[in-house]
């Protein structure tokens, strides 16, 4: 089965305003705790329908913090499963010392870290999303569970995604801004359909 995922998913919400950069300078503001060095580990996949798994990936999972700007910033989370393909998701979001936010006007859609627990909830027509884990300096570790209402490439409608990341880094004084990354292009799914976009190479 051969290059059977080719799904990228992503959302690409910005919200308010955003603050002058000199305002969020802070070493203890998010994305100086989280940014810089990516977070590196295992990235797990399974597709079930009915109730039963029916194919299963696994792979290398990567977590960055990248496109800072003002009080917003991406996150992105990277599943590459070698030949089989690979799944992108990007959410943009408000962050402030400690806490992460992607919110929108409807309550019931939202991506939030707080107090080191990450949850999300994301549906359009096609699919609706469900976030949930845990962000520490150190480590990360989420699923990612994907409900498909409409066919997705290899994801019939009716069919399920449940996508793990578990991940990790160590960080020391000299590691910078983790501006020595390379960055590659991907295919990234948006609201409007699939994009290409850049993503760390470290």
């Amino acid at each position: 089965m051969k290059s059977i995922i080719k799904l990228c998913i992503g959302i690409l919400v910005f919200t308010s305003c955003t603050k002058d950069s000199e305002e969020i300078n802070s070493k203890e503001n998010f994305t100086a705790r989280y940014g810089g060095k990516p977070f590196v580990g295992t990235a797990k996949g399974a597709r079930s329908q009915d109730g039963v798994t029916n194919y299963t990936w696994n792979g290398e999972g990567r977590i960055a913090l990248i496109e800072a700007l003002g009080d917003s910033v991406s996150m992105v989370f990277m599943a590459d499963f070698g030949d089989k393909g690979e799944i992108n998701f990007k959410v943009r979001g408000k962050f402030d010392e400690s806490t992460y936010r992607m919110e929108t006007s409807d309550p019931t859609i939202y991506f939030r870290i707080l107090e080191e627990q990450i949850t999300g909830s994301i549906k359009n027509a096609g699919q609706q999303m469900l976030f949930q884990g845990s962000m520490q300096q150190e480590q990360v570790k989420m699923t990612m569970q994907v409900d498909f209402m409409e066919e997705n490439g290899p994801f019939p409608k009716g069919s399920s995604l449940n996508l793990s990341f578990d991940t990790n880094r160590e960080v020391s004084e000299n590691d910078g801004d983790g501006s020595g990354c390379g960055t590659r292009l991907v295919p990234i799914w948006s609201p409007s359909g699939v994009t290409m976009g850049l993503v760390p190479d470290c």
